[in-house]
This record gives structure tokens, C-alpha cells and sequence, in this order.
């Protein structure tokens, strides 16, 4: 997968694979005429690179450019190896509908903490992040959550790299989606324009984590363009609930909080999610 950024032209970018000599799953995203670019994709598909590029060059549109010729010098650093194949940006989606679900984030190789989280009553129980840590009970963790109802997602400090970044799944009518924080902008790979980076890029570059109340009217405004309808994020150390509009902002922090161990609850009643943040004991000491 190549995400190569335009000049000049309308879409701010053009996603495409290669494979072999095959052009594949070409994309003009952000902007442009949407008939063109998907009568462009549709007529490229599978067409080998060395037949496409001479129908790519020479057509100007604007600028001195267009996006034909856009694509053919994209496609031609990527040849050359100037274009760096993008990193996978992960998004996992679960199969199953789920009426009661347990969040926490920041576990960090806790294995007292998974083990309280594992008495939860839930469909599914997900940490949004940093499920592992410096300690030596990573590996005693990802085992005791092995074939348990546990989903983990990627986080900056992680010591595993293969976790979904984008964990999303359905609550009746309502589309949930679970990420740990902005420094997935930073990885490789990553697209304003792919799925669900309008929910990150509004949590925390506009309202700053839900910090900054003054940007919530505009928060509010950009909601219709969201995909979800529930958006789970960490980061902050915060367990925070926020409704705008029809859509629920939930910041979640580490489980631990002193001498006990806290999560996020989601319960499907009716056509609304009811959210509450339930504590229990710590039992490192059992």
C-alpha cells in the first residue's frame, strides 16, 4: 500500500497497491470529482504498470498538473523506491454484537489487574492500550488472556507490535470504536482520509482529549461525518463521559487508581448505551 500526497491537484491523496506488475485498489481521497476518480480506479484495476503509465502522462488539468499525471509520478517514486510503502494501519472489527462490554486502558503487564478485570461480568473486555509494560508479568498477562474474552489494542508503550490500532464493534444499532491516543498520526502509514481518523483527528488534535470545552459546538458540528456513534480513547489518565449530540466521547485511564482496580462499563439498554465507571478491590494481595 503507497499513500502518495498530491500538488496541485484536487485530493490531497492517492492510495494504490502493486502487486507484481498489477496496479491495484488505486484511490483519489479528500477531494476532486468523485465520478472520475472512481471511472479512473475502476478502468486501472489490474491493469499491468507498464501499460498504465504512458495513459497517465501528459494530461493537464490544472496547475500543470492532474491527477493522472499525479498518479504516474507516484506510481513512478514507487517503482524507483523514492515512495516508501505505508505501514499497516490495523482496524479490527468484531463479528459479534455485543449488549455489555468492560473497558480499561494502560494494563501495563499488571497481571492482579487482568485477573479483577476477568471476574467482570462482560461480552468482552478490551484495553486500548499499553496491555504490556516494563514489568515481568508481560508474558503471564498475554497467557492468562489467551482464549478469554480479552481484545487488546496497540498503545505507544506496548512491547508487541501487532495489535489492531482501531478496535471497533456494534451495540445494537450503535457503532463503537476504540483507539489509545494521537500517536497514531505519527506511524507509518497513517491517513487523514482512512477509516475512522476523522473521530482521532477531532478527539485529539480539535478538543485536545475532550479538554478544550470552547472547540465542543464545533466537536458537535463534525459528529455527521463520524462513522461511529461511541468513541473510546486514553491518553489522558481520565475516566470522563461526554455526550454530544448522538454521539458518546468516553476517556478511559489505567486500570489501577491507587488501591483498586477501575473500568468503563457500556450496557446496550434499549437503542442507548448506558455508561458507568465500576471500581472493585485490589487483589494483588490474595
Amino acid at each position: 500500500m503507497f499513500i502518495f500526497r498530491t500538488k496541485g491537484v484536487c485530493p490531497p491523496e492517492i492510495h494504490f497497491e502493486i502487486s507484481g506488475d498489477l496496479l491495484k485498489n488505486v484511490s483519489f481521497v479528500g477531494g476532486g470529482c468523485r465520478g472520475n476518480a472512481q471511472l479512473i480506479t475502476r478502468l486501472l484495476e489490474g491493469l499491468e504498470v507498464s501499460r498504465a503509465l504512458p495513459l497517465l502522462k501528459g494530461i493537464q488539468c490544472r496547475n500543470g498538473t492532474s491527477c493522472p499525471v499525479q498518479l504516474c509520478q507516484a506510481i513512478e517514486q514507487a517503482i524507483r523506491g523514492d515512495l516508501a510503502e505505508s505501514g499497516d494501519i490495523r482496524v479490527h472489527q468484531a463479528p459479534q454484537q455485543f449488549s455489555r462490554v468492560a473497558v480499561v486502558a494502560d494494563l501495563k503487564g499488571d497481571l492482579p489487574a487482568l485477573q479483577a478485570l476477568l471476574r467482570v461480568n462482560a461480552d468482552a473486555l478490551i484495553c486500548l492500550g499499553n496491555s504490556t509494560g516494563p514489568d515481568d508479568d508481560n508474558d503471564a498477562v498475554l497467557e492468562a488472556a489467551d482464549g478469554e474474552r480479552v481484545i487488546f489494542l496497540q498503545g505507544p508503550g506496548d512491547r508487541t507490535d501487532s495489535n489492531p490500532h482501531f478496535f471497533t464493534f456494534s451495540m445494537g444499532n450503535r457503532r463503537a470504536v476504540g483507539f489509545y491516543s494521537g500517536y497514531i498520526q505519527e506511524l507509518t502509514g497513517f491517513s487523514d482520509y482512512s477509516r475512522f481518523s476523522l473521530e482521532l483527528l477531532m478527539v485529539c488534535n480539535l478538543s485536545g482529549y475532550l479538554q478544550n470545552e470552547e472547540v465542543f459546538p464545533a466537536l458537535l458540528a463534525m459528529t455527521d461525518q463520524f462513522e461511529a456513534d461511541v468513541v473510546l480513547f486514553a491518553h489522558t489518565g481520565l475516566y470522563r463521559h461526554i455526550k454530544l449530540g448522538s454521539v458518546d466521547f468516553i476517556n478511559v485511564g489505567p486500570v489501577k487508581q491507587g488501591d483498586r482496580n477501575l473500568w468503563a462499563i457500556l450496557e446496550l439498554e434499549g437503542e442507548d448505551i448506558r455508561v458507568s465507571f465500576e471500581a472493585t478491590p485490589d487483589i494483588s494481595g490474595l
